[in-house]
C-alpha cells in the first residue's frame, strides 16, 4: 500500500467529515443523554451513502472497499464514537448477509439496510460466554418446517430497533452452531433496560430475551451447522471499522491536546513552548499515526479476500493494538490539558471513557494476540 487515497476514497472520506462535523455535532449531547442515535440522523447518513460504503452499487453501495470505510469511520468517531459504533453494527449485519446469504435474504435485507430502512444487530455474545463462542448454550429446537430459539445474548446493539438480528444458537439435535436472521421485537422476543457502561454510551447494549421464538426454516443464514464459520467470518470483518473507531478518538484527542497547547498561557507564553508538553504531543502524534496506518493496512487486507487465514491474523494483532494504544493516547491528550482534561467541557474525558471499552470488546486484548499469533505461527503468511 502506498498509504495515498484515490479518487473515490477521498471523496468518501470528505463526504463523512462533512456530515460528522455538520450534522452528527448538533446531536452529540442527545446521544449521550438517550442513549440512542435519532432516527433523523441515521437517515441523513444512509442518505449520504454512509452504510454502503464497502457494498457494489447493484445493491445500492458505493463499492469503496474497506479503506475508505475506515476513512469515513474515522471522521464520525472524531465527532461521536458511538455513531460510528452503531453503524459498524448495521454494516456488519449487512455484510453477513451478502457474504452467506441466498439471493433472496441479500435482496431482502441488505438494499434496505444500506438505505437505513432499518437497523440490524448481531446475537452470539451471552452470560456465559464472549471471547469464546463455542460456549454458546442459547439452543434452536427443529419442529417441521420452523426452528424455535430459546436463550439469552448479551450486550446486543441496536436491539431495540426495527429491524432484523442476525443470531447465533445451538441445534437441539446435531450441537451445531447455526446462524438465523429474523425480525427483532416479534412474539417471544424482548430485551432489559440498557447496560451502564462506562462510555459509548449513545450506543446502548442490551441483553435480548428469547423465550419460544419461532422462526422458519428459510431464516438459517449459510446451511445448518455452519454458523461458526459464519460468525468467525463476520467479528473478523467487523473490527476493521471498530480499529478506525478508536482510531477516531485519538484522532479527537490529539486535536484537542494541540488546540489547548496552543491556547494556554502560562508565564505569557503558551505552553506549547514548554518541552514536556512538546513530548506528550510527540508522543500522541506517533500513537494516533502508528495506529491509523495499522488501520489503513487492516483494511486494505480486508479488501483482499484470497487469503481469509491472513486477514484473521491482521485483525487479531491491529485490533489488540489498537485497542490498548487508543487508552494510552487518550490519557496523554488528558494530560496535556492537566485538570481541565477531567471536565467535560473540554471533551477530551468523553474520548478517553469511549477508548477504555476497547480492549475489553469484540474479543479481549490478549486473546486477539493469542489468536493472531496462532495464525501466524501455522503459517497463515500474515506479515509479509
Amino acid at each position: 500500500m502506498e498509504f495515498r487515497l484515490n479518487e473515490l476514497q477521498k471523496i468518501v472520506r470528505d463526504t463523512a467529515r462533512e456530515i460528522a462535523t455538520k450534522e452528527v455535532s448538533k446531536y452529540v449531547e442527545e446521544i449521550e443523554r438517550t442513549r440512542s442515535v435519532p432516527e433523523a440522523l441515521m437517515e441523513t447518513i444512509a442518505a449520504a451513502g454512509i452504510l454502503g460504503i464497502p457494498f457494489a452499487e447493484y445493491l445500492g453501495g458505493v463499492d469503496a472497499g474497506y479503506i475508505a470505510m475506515s476513512c469515513a469511520y474515522e471522521e464520525i468517531a472524531k465527532v461521536c464514537p458511538s455513531v460510528s459504533v452503531s453503524l459498524l453494527v448495521c454494516v456488519s449485519f449487512l455484510e453477513s448477509v451478502k457474504n452467506y446469504g441466498t439471493e433472496e435474504q441479500i435482496e431482502k435485507f441488505v438494499p434496505d439496510g444500506i438505505r437505513g430502512k432499518f437497523r440490524g444487530s448481531l446475537a452470539f455474545t451471552e452470560p456465559g460466554t464472549g471471547s469464546d463462542p463455542k460456549q454458546i448454550i442459547t439452543t434452536a429446537k427443529k419442529e417441521g418446517d420452523y426452528y424455535v430459539i430459546n436463550g439469552t445474548k448479551r450486550f446486543i446493539t441496536n436491539a431495540v430497533y426495527n429491524g432484523p438480528i442476525l443470531l447465533f444458537a445451538r441445534d437441539s439435535e446435531t450441537q451445531n452452531i447455526t446462524a438465523f436472521v429474523f425480525d427483532k421485537l416479534g412474539e417471544g422476543y424482548s430485551t432489559s433496560t440498557p447496560w451502564d457502561v462506562v462510555g459509548m454510551r449513545g450506543s446502548a447494549i442490551y441483553d435480548v430475551f428469547l423465550d419460544n421464538v419461532r422462526v422458519h426454516k428459510s431464516c438459517i443464514l449459510g446451511k445448518p451447522g455452519e454458523g461458526f464459520p459464519i460468525l468467525l467470518g463476520t467479528v473478523a470483518h467487523s473490527k476493521v471499522a471498530l480499529c478506525a473507531t478508536f482510531v477516531g478518538t485519538m484522532a479527537a484527542s490529539y486535536e484537542l491536546a494541540v488546540k489547548y497547547a496552543k491556547e494556554k498561557m502560562h508565564r505569557d507564553k503558551p505552553i506549547s513552548k514548554f518541552p514536556s508538553v512538546q513530548l506528550k504531543i510527540a508522543q500522541i502524534a506517533a500513537k494516533l499515526e502508528s495506529a491509523r496506518l495499522l488501520t489503513l493496512k487492516l483494511s486494505e487486507e480486508s479488501d483482499d479476500r484470497s487469503n481469509i487465514e491472513r486477514v484473521k491474523a491482521w485483525v487479531g494483532m491491529v485490533k489488540a493494538y489498537v485497542s490498548d494504544i487508543s487508552v494510552e493516547t487518550n490519557m496523554l491528550a488528558m494530560n496535556v490539558l492537566g485538570a481541565y482534561g477531567v471536565t467535560e467541557e473540554y471533551k477530551v474525558e468523553s474520548f478517553l471513557r469511549d477508548s477504555l471499552i476497547a480492549p475489553h470488546i469484540e474479543g479481549v486484548s490478549d486473546l486477539q494476540r493469542v489468536i493472531a499469533g496462532s495464525y501466524i505461527l501455522s503459517g497463515a503468511d500474515a506479515l509479509v
